[in-house]
């Protein structure tokens, strides 16, 4: 027996041995045999759009590089600059995260990474790797180049996403009534405590210990609604303020209700399609039928016939089902420094909270131009006065800061601040502004779908013309960076004809490869903007498509003229890689 013994551990180096070759022959092989791999990326070159740079890559491998007890992993990284590399993400083929494709395994995947402007220039890599599961042994394939990037061109749109902080009347709405708006489902008469609601807001009202309060309350319908749905709504609202003050039974407080007869159904109609931005003759049509002598039903189905119905059932009949409620009372005005000083206080902890009325600490971060100050006095409102306008100008705030901010963690952590605050502002005052700042900051900080869904919303509530002109502007400049053409012309029919919307349409038929439609679009945006920078850009890159080198040599120098920071750019756009040589392209940069 103890030979036996000594005799089996004298083995075990060579059995250890043999399956460290066996191992890394397998590995070997497995590195040989992905060199038939195929690899596609899509698009390519690379595009960025936005904040982000995606493509999508395909990879099929050779049936046998499938092995029990391996794997194989390709790593997919990014290489631009002085040597910097980023990685992005990996390919594992291993059961259930591929397909079966003609016999091969196959991965599809979708990839991203953040743009900036030093990874203009770069490539995009692959690299392979063997590894035995048990062991983690692992054996490196040569890295492959699977595209370069990047073409930069759906960058060219034009955005504004300006969001304004709510105006500051104080001095002069001081003593005017608050206005509350509550938004309801179809045929229904239910006041709403979520999306929409202003019901918190209306039970501060309630609440503040006033010696005379004078309240009226009106409702609307829309067309498409059972009759007397306004009159039901106007009642729940009475009904709704008269139980809380049963509840608070405040024996020195004056109250009195008054309930307005319900807002024509059909000349709010007028108002808000006035207000819309259809084209004027489908305007004027829609009109007509609503001014007309027919009865309610008819005119309700004369409408359904005609090119505003879509516009009609989306962004005007969800408005117009509303109620609203005026609350009338004053205070006493303070002085500017006293005001200052007090919401300092107040921010500070110093001074209790209810030494300022929410207008009042509204007015007082007007009175300071720094951004920190005015978010404590923000700050200070949100937190004793829960109402919409302090919600909207923190938000506001933060967007500013954010756009001030380099470090993109904290840049991104502002902006998630700033959506957090907006998003209130929404609940509690559901208008077209409040959700055009909200969009404009998810479109801000990337992301697109949220973004896209609040424009809707904003349209839907209609708004002044001005007002939907900018919110269908900057919502078809969202549309482009989603590679959706078609829809970003049909928005920019609606956001008139300034510089943004001519240079918008530009790009989208540049992007769609229609040059002469986008040459014209361009033309128009000059005529608004003589000698801008972009617009000349953007023509010569129609140039470098199209093979003009008179028109790529008068635009690209013409633009480099206006700016000469298209200098750098030109000379690292991937438009002009084929003009490098030629005469027309160093031609432009002769001034």
């Amino acid at each position: 027996m103890p030979c036996y013994k000594k005799k089996s551990l004298s083995l075990l180096p060579y059995v250890l041995l043999i399956g460290l070759v066996t191992s890394s022959c397998t590995l070997q092989k497995m590195v040989r045999l992905a060199k038939k791999q195929e690899i596609t990326v899509q698009p390519t070159p690379l595009v960025a759009n936005g904040q982000l740079v995606e493509f999508e890559i395909k990879a099929a491998m050779p049936p046998k590089l499938i092995k029990d007890g391996y794997r194989y992993k390709l790593d997919v990284y990014y290489e631009y600059g002085d040597q910097q590399r980023e990685q992005i993400g990996a390919l594992n083929f291993e059961f259930g995260e591929f397909l079966y494709e003609n016999g091969r395994p196959i991965i599809v995947k979708q990839f991203s990474f953040p743009y900036t402007p030093k990874k203009n220039k770069g490539k995009l890599f692959v690299q392979g790797m063997a590894i035995e599961k048990e062991t983690d042994d692992v054996k490196y394939s040569e890295p492959k180049q699977i595209a370069t990037g990047l073409v930069t061109t759906p960058l060219l749109m034009v955005r504004n996403n300006e969001i304004l902080f709510i105006p500051d009347n104080y001095a002069s709405e001081a003593d005017k009534p608050a206005l509350l708006t509550f938004y309801f489902e179809e045929n229904n008469a239910k006041l709403r405590s979520h999306l929409g609601s202003n019901l918190a807001v209306l039970d501060q009202y309630i609440a503040d210990n006033i010696k005379t309060q004078e309240v009226t309350i009106t409702a609307s319908q829309a067309p498409d609604e059972t009759k007397e749905m306004a009159q039901k709504r106007l009642a729940a609202l009475e009904s709704y303020y008269r139980s809380k003050l049963d509840i608070l039974n405040y024996t020195n407080k004056k109250v009195t209700i008054k309930t307005l007869p319900v807002k024509s159904t059909w000349e709010q109609l007028v108002t808000k399609i006035k207000a819309s931005a259809l084209p004027k003759a489908v305007i004027q049509e829609v009109t007509t039928i609503a001014n007309s002598k027919l009865s309610d039903k008819e005119k309700n189905e004369a409408l359904q016939k005609t090119e505003a119905n879509e516009y009609l059932q989306l962004y005007v009949y969800p408005a117009l089902r509303f109620a609203e409620v005026t609350i009338n009372y004053s205070r006493d005005k303070k002085a500017d420094y006293q005001l200052y000083l007090l919401a300092k206080q107040i921010a500070e902890e110093k001074a209790p909270a209810d030494a300022l009325t929410e207008q009042e600490l509204q007015h007082a971060a007007t009175l300071t131009p720094l951004l920190a100050e005015k978010k404590q006095i923000y700050e200070a409102a949100v937190k004793t006065t829960n109402k919409w306008p302090a919600y909207h100008n923190l938000g506001k705030v933060y967007v500013e800061m954010a756009r001030k901010e380099y470090r993109t963690k904290a840049k991104q952590a502002l902006l998630a601040k700033a959506i957090h605050n907006l998003t209130y502002a929404g609940f509690r005052n559901p208008t077209a502004p409040v959700y055009y700042s909200l969009a404009s900051a998810y479109h801000v900080r990337g992301d697109k779908l949220e973004a896209l869904q609040y424009y809707d919303y904003a349209i839907k509530l209609g708004g002044n013309p001005e007002e939907l002109k900018r919110i269908f502007a900057d919502k078809a400049a969202l549309e482009i960076e989603i590679g959706q053409f078609d829809d970003a012309i049909e928005s920019l029919k609606y956001s008139g004809n300034s510089y943004q919307t001519q240079m918008n349409l530009g790009l989208s038929y540049l992007l769609k490869e229609n040059y002469e439609g986008a040459q014209e679009f361009y033309n128009k945006a000059l005529e608004l903007q003589p000698n801008d920078a972009l617009a000349n850009y953007s023509l010569a890159v129609i140039a470098a498509r199209t093979k003009n080198e008179q028109m790529l040599t008068t635009h690209l120098r013409q633009s480099i003229k206006a700016d000469n920071s298209y200098t750098l750019k030109a000379i690292e756009d991937m438009e002009f890689d084929a003009y490098r040589e030629q005469q027309a392209y160093k031609d432009a940069f002769r001034q």
